[in-house]
């Protein structure tokens, strides 16, 4: 174990050296001051610690490119910040899609089988979608949304990094909407892409 006297701006040289003792040591040192800072923000005990979680991943996987003449604090902190904004930007959207969800499905029930028919189409185009994805990104995608599986849960199975399978599903939502938008109304189909 790293002496503990030792500065954040040694750590950081260390840390991108590939110390692993340099890393234990940050985290041990950081790990609940980010967690008090995240909860204040999410106030969900699980969700801070995915967070958590993802902040220290991702802080090994760019280890190499850490400036140790820069305060860690201040980089660490920012981290911190950019993924409790991805998380709230992402349930800001999530409770969104979902009203309008809502909404569609009462519209389809008022309008009967024409409006089936039509939603049916756009459950299609958002199969062709999927299909059209690398298999890899088509996996991680599936497990996410038809095994409901947490980002956690399909880098443990599959053996590669939440950051990793955060970029899979970015990346196919990416192509997925551009693909309504080429076939289809693309409001309708960011609806169906949460009702299946």
């Amino acid at each position: 174990m790293m002496n503990n006297q030792k500065t954040d701006s040694e750590l950081a040289l260390l840390l991108s050296r590939e110390s692993q003792d340099a890393f234990k040591e940050l985290y041990i040192r950081y790990k609940d001051k980010l967690y008090h800072y995240c909860f204040h923000f999410l106030k969900s005990e699980e969700d801070t610690n995915d967070v958590i979680q993802e902040i220290f991943i991702r802080l090994w996987e760019i280890r190499n490119f850490i400036n140790p003449e820069l305060s860690f604090s201040a980089f660490i902190y920012t981290m911190a910040r950019n993924r409790i904004l991805n998380y709230l930007r992402d349930c800001n959207v999530e409770l969104q899609v979902k009203k309008a969800v809502y909404a569609k499905a009462s519209l389809i029930k008022e309008e009967g089988v024409e409006a089936e028919l039509i939603f049916s189409e756009y459950q299609q185009i958002f199969i062709d979608a999927i299909d059209k994805l690398p298999h890899q990104r088509k996996k991680i995608f599936n497990m996410s949304r038809k095994e409901n599986l947490s980002h956690k849960e399909i880098a443990e199975q599959l053996g590669i990094s939440v950051h990793t399978v955060q970029e899979h599903i970015s990346e196919s939502l990416r192509f997925i909407k551009t693909y309504f938008n080429q076939h289809s109304d693309l409001v309708l189909g960011i609806l169906v892409l949460f009702l299946i």
